[in-house]
């Protein structure tokens, strides 16, 4: 079967031209990355690109094919840049001009003076730029979009099509622009270039919607005060533990429970833009103090959880006595202003990661009570086979509103003596 490199070329410009439109016409209603709108853009400047290639092929024009070829590469270095803006990198029009212009000047030149010399000079330059973009997808590691290995695997396959284009232009030599129509091997190329826009371009879709959804699913999950984990996300976390405790277990665990003490006070005395601060210094103080196997989140209002896999309970009462201690240390004075802020922290612990997590909270939440009750910026603690002081009514947790009330069981259990080794605090 023999491809015919006029026909082919009117379907690659009409089909790079419909694609670049379609792209810029899904950014211009949704506004929601703007590596969709470069990426069409792009598509629009290699469809140019294309038709003034082929006009030259026609006309037996030198500078228009070097022209046409220009504009291929100027499109390669656009989506090169998209991919940089897209991983957050900086977006220069330098860096992206800087690519057509030195193809152009070498043409000028005479560096790449015969036909087959700009092919192979064109051809090197978009495999750079398609491997360049490729390697600008690997950047963020921390961000598991599934659809950028497709990407990166598209744009590679895309780097090494085009540099396979210098044997067979050394091999099989095209030598004038006016020759091109003759070639053998011209159209089979330019077809797979096509093919592999194309899935590109809905690979580059997928990218941008999976990240959309993550972003929002990461803004369902996240308190936007605090930028913690909010109280559904400390659900999940709490679920993910039962799930996975079978691989933990016997391993300990410990839930904390924090509560600012007198923040309504603050709020009235200094207005709510300081205990906004109050409540964000906080935050900072758990991140800073716990650590990173730790899950820290903002159940609501001025009361937040911490849980620790893993942690015993005298490690747990330590800690929590270190983000007590460092919050009492920094929230002394906020803005020069003698807020005094102190919090009362509640920590309940259980031997077995396998436990019921909703109960532990439950019991961390009778030990906040406690320090409450005993006169507030104070630690608690309650160790796995000690009793709640207080009453199933008098408990008020975020936690324990989401979960209803305890099994008869663990309602049997339910009295505290309020004492353990952070009562000094």
């Amino acid at each position: 079967m023999t491809l015919d490199l006029p026909t082919i070329s009117v379907v690659t410009f009409s089909a790079t031209t419909v694609l670049g439109l379609v792209l810029c016409f899904v950014w211009w209603q949704e506004r929601s990355s703007p590596l969709i709108g470069w990426w069409g853009v792009a598509q629009l400047v290699m469809a140019s690109g294309i038709a003034f290639a082929a006009a030259a092929s026609f006309a037996s024009s030198a500078p228009l094919s070097a022209f046409g070829q220009a504009l291929m590469v100027f499109s390669a270095a656009i989506m090169w840049m998209a991919a940089r803006e897209f991983e957050g990198r900086s977006l220069n029009p330098l860096l992206v001009a800087i690519w057509p212009c030195g193809f152009v000047i070498a043409s000028a030149v005479g560096i790449a003076a015969t036909f087959d010399q700009r092919l192979i000079l064109a051809s090197t330059l978009l495999a750079i730029l398609f491997l360049m973009a490729a390697a600008e997808f690997t950047r963020r590691e921390g961000e598991r979009l599934v659809s950028r290995w497709p990407a990166i695997l598209l744009l590679v396959l895309m780097g090494v099509g085009y540099l396979a284009w210098m044997p067979l232009a050394l091999t099989m030599p095209i030598h004038e622009t006016s020759l091109v129509y003759a070639s053998r091997w011209m159209p089979t190329v330019v077809l797979i270039a096509l093919l592999g826009r194309i899935a590109l371009a809905f690979v580059v879709l997928a990218i941008v919607k999976e990240r959309q959804e993550m972003r929002q699913r990461l803004f369902a999950l996240t308190d936007p005060l605090t930028g913690l984990p909010n109280r559904r996300a400390l659900f999940e976390v709490a679920e993910a533990v039962a799930a996975h405790s079978q691989e933990f277990k016997g391993a300990p665990i410990c839930v904390m429970l924090f509560d600012l003490d007198h923040f309504k006070k603050i709020n009235d005395t200094y207005g709510h833009r300081l205990g906004d601060r109050v409540l964000q210094l906080f935050s900072k103080t758990l991140i800073d103090e716990l650590d990173s196997g730790s899950t820290v989140g903002r159940l609501g209002g001025e009361e937040f959880a911490a849980i620790l896999p893993g942690t015993k309970l005298s490690t747990a009462a330590t800690k929590a006595e270190g983000v007590r201690a460092a919050f009492a240390r920094a929230a002394s004075f906020i803005d020069g202003l003698p807020v005094g802020g102190t919090v009362s922290v509640g920590v309940a612990a259980h031997d077995d990661i396998s436990c019921d997590i909703g109960a532990l909270f439950h019991r961390a939440d009778g030990a906040l009570y406690a320090a409450k009750q005993a006169g507030r910026n104070r630690v608690e603690v309650i160790g796995p086979n000690e009793a709640l002081q207080y009453e199933e009514t008098e408990l008020d947790s975020a936690w324990y509103g989401e979960r209803g009330p305890l099994s008869p069981a663990q309602h049997a259990t339910r009295r505290y003596r309020g004492s353990g080794p952070a009562d000094a605090a």
